[in-house]
């Protein structure tokens, strides 16, 4: 949230039309709603996709999960390597 902040404030300072500046800040807030650091609807069934979205994003890493259960880990590991294994079949 802090970078995301940051970014905010930069766009803003930027030279350009204020009117112009507010709507690009308006469509960039209301994109990044979307994204897993900003905001997770948190249950027992999507923890790992959520896990896993969070580590696609930047917000976390792998190392963060070290005080996790290795069952845990594995399983998103799996779901890690699936995932660049079907991003590698795509390109």
């Amino acid at each position: 949230m802090d970078r995301l902040c940051k970014e905010y404030v930069e766009l803003l300072r930027s030279d350009g039309d204020p009117s112009e500046k507010f709507w690009k800040l308006d469509k960039r807030i209301k994109s990044d709603k979307r994204n897993p650091g900003v905001q997770l609807q948190m249950t027992r069934t999507n923890l790992i996709y959520n896990i896993v979205s969070l580590i696609n994003h930047d917000v976390i890493s792998i190392k963060d999960l070290e005080d996790f259960s290795d069952e845990l880990k594995e399983t998103v590991r799996v779901f890690l390597e699936r995932q660049s294994r079907n991003d590698s079949d795509e390109e």
